[in-house]
């Protein structure tokens, strides 16, 4: 009876260490959370124009899959359609944003005129107020992201450092 129960044991200890080897390689070759937010990822076609943007991307791509001159040539063609796409939606992004602008300050300045000084006044600290709360929660959410990021890698590291030691 004694000789089953150490047995056992020594096997749960057994599977126990195993599965923490398990983990530590998962977390060994895992990738940090939320890469593409750094913007690294894309430093190198940002201020480019489409032509630099294009050739960029097939010599990626040619490096990789050993186009012939005819894939090339279309491949080229293709990336130079897309970016030349994109630098058209990110103008139109950019001039409605600005319409916008332009719109709320318009918008703003008839409701100041509507209003009398007295109302103009608790408006302005009303507004005032809302905004200095949505920052103070924004910020508290934003600390707690970065604590919550934070545990996440230390929990990793630890378990590495198990694996280490």
């Amino acid at each position: 009876m004694v000789l089953s129960l150490a047995l056992s044991g020594l096997m749960l200890t057994g599977f126990a260490q195993e599965k923490k080897e398990v983990r530590s390689e998962k977390a060994v070759t895992s990738t940090p959370m939320h890469k593409h937010r750094s913007g690294k990822r894309h430093d190198s076609l940002r201020n480019k124009n489409p032509e630099e943007i294009a050739k960029t991307r097939t010599d990626r791509m040619d490096q990789k899959l050993s186009f012939t001159d005819t894939q090339r040539k279309e491949i080229y063609a293709f990336h130079l359609k897309q970016a030349q796409d994109h630098q058209k939606v990110i103008a139109e992004r950019k001039a409605y944003r600005e319409k916008m602008k332009q719109q709320r300050m318009a918008d703003h300045e008839k409701m100041m005129g509507l209003l009398t000084p007295e109302q103009q006044k608790t408006w302005k600290d009303s507004y005032a107020e809302s905004r200095n709360m949505h920052r103070k929660h924004w910020k508290k959410d934003r600390q707690m992201r970065k604590r919550d990021f934070k545990k996440e890698n230390t929990t990793e590291t630890n378990v590495v450092d198990v694996k280490a030691t």
